[in-house]
């Protein structure tokens, strides 16, 4: 069976790493882009089966989901917004933009991320 990709994109390089690591660990292809311009060059080369973005900028980010829900090579792949941010007005946005998910940063640890995220996947596969 095919490794599942993971694209994450966030600038803060620290989290990013740790995450890609315990995601690697899970038997993931993952890759690591600092900001949309060059996650966007990424996804020219390959569509991810999951994007985590970090909503920093958020209208940058929210258009980014956007615009990747649209795309038919990519309207498929799961979506998680990441953020610091805990208000309502932000969580609606982005669930408003498609993701399927919004986790915020600090409130659950690596391993229970891939958890949550593989059981997405499957959630989604299966419709």
């Amino acid at each position: 069976m095919a490794k599942k990709t993971l694209l994450m994109i966030d600038q803060d390089a620290y989290y990013a790493k740790i995450y890609a690591n315990r995601f690697e660990a899970a038997g993931w292809k993952v890759w690591v882009e600092d900001d949309m311009t060059k996650a966007k060059k990424r996804l020219k080369r390959s569509v991810p089966d999951v994007l985590i973005i970090n909503l920093d900028p958020l209208d940058e980010a929210l258009a980014f989901l956007v615009a990747l829900r649209v795309d038919p090579r990519s309207a498929k792949t799961v979506q998680l917004a990441l953020s610091h941010q805990g208000n309502r007005k932000t969580m609606l946005a982005a669930l408003e933009s498609g993701v399927d998910a919004y986790f915020l940063k600090g409130h659950m640890t690596p391993s229970e991320a891939v958890k949550k995220v593989k059981r997405l996947l499957e959630e989604k596969t299966s419709l």
